[in-house]
């Protein structure tokens, strides 16, 4: 009977470190959209009328006839959720944005540690700057798909 002695492979502190920004930025952005969701459920400060919603998705109707029926306000682009923490509709979305914020915070700390690193991978260090930076544009509303 053989054993095997090797040690399996060490990860890159770039990896750990994204990894690490990614998932627990992620939970807590799980955990407060949760909290969102259940207030809404429970029909807690809502923002939206949820009845109104669904019946205006359900018709097919448009964006802007939507968020005119179901707030009684025109549409608010961008952060709107910002003005409206004291809503469960805009906690859970607080929470959703969290969440999506963890990956450009991973990826920014990723940047970091390649650079740090004895061992500079240059060419993953280029390709996460790149992806690092349309990340952040397009978190901070910069670059659009439409």
């Amino acid at each position: 009977m053989t054993q095997n002695t090797q040690e399996a492979p060490k990860p890159r502190l770039s990896g750990i470190v994204y990894g690490e920004c990614a998932y627990w930025l992620a939970l807590v952005g799980m955990v407060i959209a949760a909290i969102g969701i259940i207030m809404y459920m429970f029909k807690m400060n809502q923002f939206f009328d949820a009845q109104q919603l669904m019946a205006a998705l359900w018709e097919g109707k448009d964006t802007d006839s939507i968020w005119k029926l179901a707030t009684g306000d025109n549409v608010q682009y961008g952060h709107w959720y910002l003005q409206n923490l004291g809503t469960s509709d805009g906690l859970a979305m607080l929470g959703i944005g969290v969440c999506c914020v963890a990956g450009v915070v991973g990826i920014w700390g990723s940047v970091v540690a390649m650079i740090v690193d004895k061992e500079k991978p240059y060419i993953f260090l280029v390709f996460a700057l790149i992806i690092a930076v349309i990340l952040l544009a397009s978190a901070a509303g910069l670059i659009s798909i439409h």
